[in-house]
């Protein structure tokens, strides 16, 4: 665990050039880190949902070439190293070591010259080395629900934001009570209201917050208000797909992916009004 703490800066060069994350341009970074393979069987759960996340962040956050993005719960996802590529300066803030030392050994073997500065960092969500009101952009993608202690996040997410500092955070949603969790597909437990663990999985906790929770617990403690909403996997890309027997092919074939995320995703939420499984929202702190 890191004890000092950090002051994000502003980066060395003025803003350049605004972020253009298309999903296309995704896929090309991640066959550029890892390899073709990934078209074929992803790593590092790149698939669907991560096709409209990546682009909707790197969008909502409003960034350009130089600027500083802190990345919370980044596990061994690709996203940072997307972000490096076009000139963003990451702070990789995850709990497990051996990830964190993941992260900085796919940098070191795959860095090349203009990308923007990576700095990882073994911390936990609950109790960032950061300094308060020091972060003007912030990401939690995917990320937070599987974090016990959710409340003691939104605490801190709430200090290290700026006046004006904008977060982009994508969550399970529901919008009233999940009693289950891919039924009939894998073994998952209810531990509390809308928490589950995957039976014989270590480490697998998932909760689904209601709007009440995101107010409770991201909102408020920032002193923050929402500005932009946005669903993702509803009937027919979740409840036709992903949790379903299908999701075998989850990891497999990723071009389907680019498929289903730039036609399907549309249409499903401009003619979908079920639940969707994740909502994509940004706070922005007066």
């Amino acid at each position: 665990m890191a004890t000092a703490t950090i002051e994000p800066t502003a980066a060395t060069q003025p803003a350049g050039e605004p972020v253009k994350l298309s999903g296309l341009r995704c896929i090309a970074y991640e066959i550029a880190l890892n390899g073709w393979r990934i078209l074929r069987e992803t790593v590092n759960d790149f698939s669907l949902w991560r096709l409209i996340e990546y682009p909707w962040s790197a969008k909502a956050l409003g960034l350009r070439r130089g600027d500083l993005v802190l990345d919370i719960g980044s596990g061994t996802s690709s996203y940072p190293h997307m972000l490096a590529k076009e000139g963003v300066d990451v702070i990789v803030l995850e709990l497990d070591a051996d990830r964190v030392r993941w992260q900085l050994a796919k940098r070191r073997a795959t860095a090349r010259p203009g990308d923007g500065r990576f700095f990882p960092l073994v911390a936990s969500g609950t109790a960032m080395p950061i300094r308060s009101a020091s972060v003007e952009r912030l990401a939690a993608i995917s990320s937070l629900e599987h974090i016990p202690d959710d409340e003691a996040v939104g605490a801190e997410i709430g200090r290290v934001l700026a006046s004006g500092g904008v977060a982009a955070i994508t969550i399970p949603y529901t919008s009233t009570e999940r009693t289950d969790f891919f039924k009939g597909i894998r073994k998952f437990i209810r531990v509390q209201p809308n928490a589950f663990v995957q039976e014989g999985k270590v480490g697998s906790f998932f909760r689904f917050y209601t709007d009440s929770d995101i107010e409770r617990v991201y909102v408020r403690p920032a002193n923050a208000r929402v500005v932009e909403w946005r669903g993702f996997g509803r009937s027919w890309l979740n409840g036709r797909y992903h949790e379903t027997k299908l999701t075998k092919y989850w990891r497999r074939f990723v071009l389907k992916d680019l498929f289903l995320a730039l036609i399907v995703h549309p249409l499903e939420e401009r003619y979908d009004r079920s639940d969707p499984l994740y909502v994509m929202f940004t706070l922005r702190k007066p």
